[in-house]
């Protein structure tokens, strides 16, 4: 099944969209005078629309991928259908695919601003934040009072080690929009990457108050504190802090395998494997939790699992920059 979803979907994107326009037509109009006929064609595209509405709702990304892709190939002019099937493969995590969807969608005419920006997060998403600036240039030209489009500026700014147009930026943000919460867990960001690490401090713990005061599911800024927190060694506020980004993710990653560490630091091993066991499954290409597994494996003689861990860790591993939202 995986294998014929990814036929499916190089066939769309090699293809632009290669559909018949006489073929596409008459899929969608019965011949003159058939009734039933055309009654019939309506109510099989009503079905289908049905399912790919049922697959979205229900989460089921390779099925909506797949429904998706086969609708694209009997619609002319399918730029809805992109813009849908963009998001499908941003929740899969295929920022790649959903930027060409969408570049797929832009031969029909120019893109609203709502798509444009989710092109920018596609970009984003796989580092190319060269190709996202240009676009976020366009948007902010449309729009200049937009706080949004200058908070992605400023996060182009951080990715590219530019700390202080990044703050200045944000700063701008955080005065015409005070409870931008988000604003203020990269400004964290952006003074700890320049070792102002008090300032950084009292950045993260207002997007945390800001964040609980709104009521948001939102786990980075609860994250970024308890990580520097735990480098610090203020171990319980860290424990406390990831513990409360897992009450608002309970799959998020980053935190299962940082709690894991300050479990096994404080010797509480059992605990340490659980948070790391749930990290790898949370997020199979994450590779720092299985090192922390092959280490703890190899403390307690388990060679076999700790060997297995580190090639994991070894075939997975790559330099990242880890707090970033």
């Amino acid at each position: 099944m995986r294998i014929h979803r990814q036929i499916l979907v190089a066939v769309l994107m090699l293809t632009i969209v290669a559909v018949d326009p006489a073929a596409a037509q008459s899929a969608r109009v019965a011949p003159s005078g058939d009734a039933s006929e055309s009654s019939t064609l309506k109510e099989l595209a009503a079905r289908r629309q049905a399912e790919i509405d049922k697959a979205l709702a229900a989460h089921d990304w390779p099925r909506a991928e797949t429904l998706l892709v086969a609708e694209i190939g009997r619609t002319q002019k399918p730029v809805d259908l992109l813009k849908k099937l963009a998001s499908v493969f941003m929740n899969e995590r295929k920022p790649l695919n959903a930027a060409i969807a969408l570049k797929k969608a832009e031969t029909f005419g120019p893109l609203d601003a709502a798509t444009r920006m989710q092109l920018v997060l596609a970009y984003i998403a796989m580092g190319r934040g060269d190709w996202a600036r240009p676009e976020l240039d366009r948007l902010v030209a449309e729009d200049p009072s937009n706080t949004g489009y200058a908070y992605w500026l400023a996060r182009l700014d951080y990715d590219g080690g530019r700390y202080a147009e990044a703050i200045t930026r944000l700063q701008a943000v955080i005065k015409r929009e005070p409870a931008f919460f988000r604003a203020y867990d990269n400004l964290g960001l952006c003074y700890e990457a320049l070792n102002q690490n008090d300032e950084a401090i009292r950045q993260y713990r207002e997007a945390i108050r800001r964040t609980r005061e709104m009521g948001e599911k939102w786990p980075w800024p609860f994250l970024n504190l308890g990580i520097l927190l735990k480098n610090s060694g203020q171990l319980e506020e860290s424990e406390a802090l990831l513990n409360e980004a897992l009450q608002a993710e309970p799959t998020f990653a980053p935190a299962l395998y940082h709690l894991g560490t300050i479990l096994e630091q404080t010797e509480r091993t059992q605990g340490a494997i659980e948070m790391l066991v749930r990290a790898t499954a949370a997020d199979p290409s994450y590779a720092e939790p299985h090192f922390a597994l092959a280490r703890i494996y190899r403390r307690q003689g388990r060679t076999a699992e700790a060997d297995a861990a580190l090639a994991t860790f070894q075939k997975l591993h790559q330099p990242t920059r880890e707090a970033k939202q």
